[in-house]
């Protein structure tokens, strides 16, 4: 049976280039150019760039994008306290506050409660001007 996910993370969590490494064959991250920051426990930042890609029209970041950098954002804070197998996103609120349009973007991400089974999370979105862009709160089923 391979390691869990949740076991890889851990062992390589004090290490953001392995981190990066890992998270640079996963395709979403990488889709978003997603790296990683910072990282303590409960905490992460992270930071994607402007790309056409992740655009909608009129050039700002495609709210999905934004909502995709949250939930990973979020589920790697998660990460860093799960004490179990496995986590899955149990449900994610986004406020967009204001277009964003001037990369790289940073995403900050907070553990606000871990119970037994769940755990909360709220995360904010800012530009390269340090703008809020949207703020979000989420709830990761700990499995």
């Amino acid at each position: 049976m391979s390691e869990s996910r949740v076991k890889v993370f851990r062992r390589i969590m004090g290490d953001l280039r392995a981190l990066n490494e890992l998270l640079a064959n996963d395709p979403i991250a990488n889709h978003l150019g997603l790296k990683v920051l910072e990282l303590s426990e409960g905490k992460v930042v992270t930071e994607f760039p402007y790309r056409e890609s992740l655009t909608r029209p009129g050039g700002s970041i495609h709210g999905g994008m934004i909502c995709a950098a949250v939930d990973f954002t979020g589920g790697l804070a998660v990460l860093t306290v799960n004490d179990k197998d496995d986590q899955v996103t149990a449900e994610l609120k986004v406020n967009f506050l204001e277009p964003l349009r001037e990369g790289p973007f940073r995403v900050m991400a907070t553990v606000t409660r871990k119970g037994r089974t769940l755990v909360v999370v709220e995360a904010r979105v800012y530009d390269s001007r340090n703008r809020l862009g949207a703020i979000a709160l989420g709830t990761w089923f700990l499995i």
